[in-house]
């Protein structure tokens, strides 16, 4: 029989950091609820961005939680985070005509959100590759 756990080639404090994501994610989330305009071409703008935020937020505070309980769900739920994030850049990135707020776009998309994307894509590939031996 299997065991529930599985193995991370990642460092202890990896969990840690998605945790810290996550509630750093909080203020930023409860920011943009408040100060998107209500209509952007399309009717609540505000809330389509705010419910992003909250599932990311809560799939990166559960990979952080997974990754210390080493859990097999880390699985789904990094790979969950690794595809909100890429969801996140493509919007954020295409949504945005051009000046100050697309460069920020770009610059967030290429530092921050697509190497966590890909660092979770890895850890579910990593943790999946455990559970196959």
């Amino acid at each position: 029989m299997k065991s529930d756990k599985v193995k991370l080639p990642i460092k202890g404090w990896i969990g840690t950091v998605y945790v810290l994501l996550s509630v750093i994610l909080v203020p930023w989330t409860i920011y943009l609820g408040a100060t998107l305009p209500r209509h952007h071409l399309s009717a609540h703008w505000d809330v389509s961005w705010t419910g992003l935020d909250i599932a990311l937020v809560l799939t990166i505070l559960a990979t952080g939680i997974l990754a210390y309980t080493r859990s097999k769900w880390i699985i789904i739920v990094s790979s969950t985070v690794g595809s909100l994030l890429l969801v996140d850049v493509w919007f954020d990135v295409i949504s945005e005509r051009r000046g100050l707020l697309l460069r920020e776009s770009i610059i967030l998309a290429i530092f921050i959100e697509l190497p966590l994307s890909f660092t979770s894509y890895y850890i579910a590939y990593k943790a999946l590759e455990s559970r196959t031996k």
